[in-house]
C-alpha cells in the first residue's frame, strides 16, 4: 500500500505558511520604514527559496517515504509559491489600500527620484514617467503582479529545486509493491 501524501495538498498547507512568513516579513519591513527599498525584494526571494527547499526536503524525507519524484517536487514547489503569493498579495493589498494608503505616494516619489538619478535626461518627461509609475504602483496592480510573479518565479525556481532534491524510487522496489 502506498502511503505517500499528496504533494498538492502539502503544497497548499506549506503555501499558507510561506504566505504567513511573507506577511511577517512585510510587517517587519513596514515598521522598519524600508518599504520600497530594492534590496528587500531580494531578501524576500531568498527567504522563499530557502523555505521551499526545506519544504521539498521535509516532504521527501518525512512525509513521502524518503522519495521525491521530479514531477512531485515541481508541483509541490509551484503550489507552495502560488498559495504563498496569493496570501502575501492579499495582505499587501490590504496594507496599501486600507491600512496605510500613503505608502503608494512614498513608493512613487522614491521611484521617480531613482529614475532621475539613473537617467537625468528623463526630467523633461516626468509627467509621463509619473503616470506610468502610478499605473503599476497601486494596490490592485501590486497584488496582481505579486500573484503573477509568484506563479512565474515559483515554476522556474521549483523546476531547479526539484532537480536538486529529487530522489526517485528504485525501479525494482516499485515492481515489488505491485
Amino acid at each position: 500500500m502506498d502511503k505517500s501524501v499528496s504533494s498538492s495538498k502539502a503544497g497548499m498547507t506549506y503555501g499558507v505558511y510561506l504566505g504567513l512568513i511573507s506577511v511577517v516579513f512585510t510587517l517587519i519591513i513596514y515598521f522598519a520604514g524600508l518599504v520600497g527599498e530594492s534590496y528587500v525584494s531580494w531578501i524576500s526571494l531568498a527567504i522563499s527559496i530557502v523555505f521551499v527547499s526545506w519544504v521539498m526536503i521535509n516532504f521527501r524525507d518525512k512525509q513521502n517515504g524518503g522519495y521525491l519524484a521530479y514531477k512531485q517536487g515541481v508541483g509541490l514547489g509551484f503550489v507552495t509559491f502560488l498559495i504563498g503569493g496569493i496570501v502575501s498579495s492579499l495582505f499587501t493589498f490590504v496594507l496599501f489600500k486600507f491600512v496605510d494608503p500613503g505608502l503608494v505616494e512614498q513608493i512613487v516619489e522614491k521611484s521617480l527620484d531613482e529614475a532621475i538619478q539613473k537617467n537625468p535626461e528623463i526630467e523633461g518627461n516626468m509627467e509621463m514617467v509619473e503616470k506610468m509609475t502610478r499605473m503599476f504602483v497601486n494596490p490592485t496592480a501590486m497584488a496582481l503582479m505579486g500573484v503573477l510573479m509568484s506563479a512565474i518565479g515559483g515554476i522556474i525556481i521549483s523546476l531547479i529545486l526539484a532537480a536538486i532534491f529529487k530522489k526517485e524510487k528504485p525501479l525494482f522496489e516499485e515492481q515489488a509493491e505491485e
